[in-house]
């Protein structure tokens, strides 16, 4: 029960989350709210730490929580993107077929595909197919570079996701802080390079951390969930985080088409499946 509890509340934080971010960026410097929200998490994972007098985590476990923390920064910067010009009821399916990633690899290295497996990321990848078919966009939209953006937000959060399990072997305040680190990095590269600004009310500050802070509250509930629970359980519940994504997005006014309704529908199903099909 616990573990159930624990992983819709991942859902939960990662689904607000994907939705409070992006339309804090409309108003307010994208790096802006991208950076603040991890800074905090930084913080708040070294103080854990401090506070623990933790030991010092492996080489191994270091280099992945490097990689998970790279995967990250381009699957948020790429998300953004996405979701800046298309709708996120189309961006946020698309961008979590992430959970692919990881199976891929696990196929590559040897593991069995399965039926139920191949079935899911079929119709996943349908159902984007089907997502991304032209529709009436407005002025500033683009649907269809809107999904090429939130595929390659997939592709960095299932980096994320494949790097996130032995980056937590020596604890997930390791993992959280040393791929913060790396994370930040990279987003500090990336405003240099793009010359993106960085300003923002010092009143609005709290709001703009909103978005990571979630991020992070999601993570340890995701691994407190993997405690407490079947993997099975835990993968399927926090696989649902779309499903609140575009709840909000809905209700605050997105619409799609039909045949795009079916093809988000598709690919959530898709999801669960291979969610379900990997523990």
């Amino acid at each position: 029960m616990l573990a159930a509890f624990l992983a819709l509340l991942t859902s939960l934080c990662y689904g607000v989350s994907n939705f409070a971010g992006p339309r804090l960026s409309r108003g307010l410097p994208t790096f802006a709210v991208l950076i603040a929200g991890q800074v905090v998490a930084f913080a708040a994972s070294a103080a854990v730490l401090l506070a623990t007098a933790a030991e010092l985590p492996s080489g191994t476990v270091v280099a992945a929580a490097a990689g998970a923390g790279a995967g990250n920064a381009w699957g948020l910067i790429a998300f953004y993107r996405a979701a800046s010009l298309g709708p996120l009821s189309i961006v946020t399916p698309v961008g979590s077929l992430a959970v692919v990633v990881p199976v891929t690899a696990g196929v590559a290295s040897g593991e069995p595909l399965g039926p139920v497996k191949l079935a899911g990321c079929v119709l996943a990848l349908a159902g984007v197919a089907l997502a991304a078919r032209r529709s009436v966009a407005g002025p500033a939209e683009n649907p269809r570079a809107a999904v090429w953006w939130a595929l390659a937000s997939a592709v960095g959060f299932g980096a994320f996701l494949a790097l996130v399990a032995p980056a937590s072997h020596d604890g997930v305040f390791w993992a959280v802080a040393a791929s913060r680190v790396v994370l930040l990095a990279v987003m500090a590269a990336a405003t240099v390079v793009l010359a993106a600004p960085l300003r923002a009310p010092l009143r609005r500050l709290p709001i703009i951390a909103v978005p990571g802070l979630l991020l992070f509250a999601g993570t340890l509930a995701y691994a407190a969930a993997t405690r407490e629970g079947d993997l099975s359980v835990v993968a399927v519940g926090s696989s649902l985080f779309p499903v609140v994504t575009v709840g909000l997005a809905y209700l605050g006014g997105e619409r799609v088409s039909r045949l795009q309704a079916f093809g988000i529908a598709a690919a959530l199903a898709g999801i669960v499946l291979v969610s379900a099909a990997g523990t």
